[in-house]
């Protein structure tokens, strides 16, 4: 069976193509378009797929509210009656496929879904049944993005920079947050004000993203350990936007009994358009490489010869990540050197920000060389506390990808033979200038991005 699911009109618009139990290709439409976050119908997402694999005997998709324009929409790529599924079940099942999981807790948490904001339940017997919602705007995403607008960053857009800069500060606000913005308890949350009105704008103030974050993980903790103590399952997929908060990903796992956190790459709205397809036939999950295919842009050997020379090399391999991670196929990797990092601000458009951190890639046999973290990712969804060796970071901590020859062969080969030369770390950026998507083919690297070593 061939089948589509849709993501669009609100964020991060998508396409998923799913056939025979696998999942053949997956895409957000900025990576087409070349306009970051777009929202519309994923018209250049589908032509891809349509040219590129097959019709459909299903197609799928989550929101009511533009299920009549959707209609109208898909009849240019298929005949077929569009089926609506639930926001949250969408972005449920997009987790629970990474997995090979029968039963296990759910939790969604994101902005809004339909009427709802988080919703908490368990996977069993192929079905999600939801133990307890929260309606919106009792939102923890609307929470968050709120804050972004007060640190005097754009909302829904934003919210890594806040994150990131929630690891330079001390939460000293965080008992005046809970008091008059966000009451937390356990298995519980309320957002006191209406926040659809804002708290203004303001400049970026460390104290007041850390204590933003550290309210924010507060939260899930106590929603994570109330549902685990409900359903008796330790195993928990875990989606929707906020999931992308990788800090406060770790936060679960090391606050909680959880056992293993469940998170699929495209955590946010893009991700929906692989679950509302899963919802009606469960596919296996092999990785995130399910975009356009590249043939390299340069090969392994001369890679890991201009990172020794200490050259920052962009990297166009094999098949796009879905989601918002480069994860070696779309990256620029460089060796963690203060020059470097330099470069990066000057190639990424961050020197008016160079506060904010890069991410390290290392090989799966070294982890425990350098870095303590809570569970392995070959998708960047987690921290690492820097335990050992040259690489520097300002806040000790750092969002970690971690590759085996299986997971991605050329990163790791070229990991391989920096290692040999004293190098077992490597910066591993998205290959994307400000205010970019990260690039799809060679043809956008040459017109976007100016790399000069």
């Amino acid at each position: 069976m061939n089948i589509l699911g849709v993501s669009c009109y609100h964020h991060d618009s998508a396409a998923a193509h799913l056939k025979d139990n696998k999942i053949v290709a997956a895409s957000q439409e900025e990576r087409f378009s070349r306009v970051k976050y777009d929202s519309r119908f994923p018209i250049n997402t589908l032509k891809w797929l349509k040219d590129v694999y097959s019709s459909y005997d299903e197609v799928a998709f989550y929101d009511k509210q533009y299920f009549s324009q959707f209609k109208e929409d898909i009849k240019a790529f298929t005949k077929c009656k569009p089926v609506l599924v639930d926001h949250h079940e969408a972005h449920a099942m997009s987790s629970i496929i990474t997995t090979n999981w029968d039963t296990c807790s759910v939790i969604v948490v994101d902005t809004q879904g339909g009427k709802f904001s988080t919703s908490l339940g368990v996977f069993e017997a192929g079905k999600i049944t939801w133990i307890k919602r929260f309606r919106y705007p009792n939102s923890l995403g609307l929470f968050y993005s709120t804050a972004t607008r007060l640190l005097g960053l754009t909302p829904l857009q934003d919210e890594a920079q806040v994150m990131a800069a929630s690891l330079y500060g001390k939460p000293k606000w965080s008992n005046l947050i809970k008091d008059k913005i966000l009451n937390t308890s356990y298995g519980d949350y309320t957002v006191i004000p209406d926040l659809n009105r804002g708290l203004g704008y303001g400049s970026l103030d460390w104290d007041i993203a850390s204590s933003v974050q550290a309210v924010l993980e507060e939260a899930l903790v106590n929603l994570t350990q109330w549902l685990i103590d409900e359903t008796g399952l330790t195993n928990v997929a875990y989606a929707g936007g906020v999931a992308l908060n990788c800090v406060a990903n770790s936060a679960i796992l090391k606050r909680t009994s959880c056992t293993h956190l469940a998170i699929q790459p495209a955590a946010g709205d893009a991700g929906c358009a692989l679950g509302a397809a899963a919802l009606i036939e469960r596919p296996l999950w092999r990785s995130a490489y399910l975009g356009v295919h590249s043939e390299p842009n340069i090969d392994v050997e001369e890679c890991a010869s201009m990172l020794l020379k200490g050259d920052v090399v962009p990297v166009i391999q094999g098949r796009a990540e879905f989601g918002p991670r480069a994860l070696g196929n779309r990256s620029i990797l460089s060796i963690p050197f203060d020059a470097n990092n330099e470069k990066l601000n000057i190639i990424k458009g961050r020197v008016t920000d160079s506060w904010r951190p890069y991410a390290p890639v290392c090989q799966e046999t070294d982890v425990s060389t350098f870095f303590a973290v809570p569970q392995l990712s070959y998708d960047m969804l987690f921290t690492g506390d820097i335990i050992g060796g040259n690489f520097q970071n300002a806040t000790n901590t750092a969002r970690l990808q971690v590759t085996n020859p299986s997971k991605n062969p050329y990163l790791n080969r070229v990991i391989q033979l920096t290692k040999g030369k004293g190098y077992p770390i490597l910066i591993n950026t998205s290959l994307n200038a400000k205010g970019k998507p990260i690039v799809n083919t060679i043809e956008d690297l040459k017109n976007e991005i100016s790399i000069r070593n």
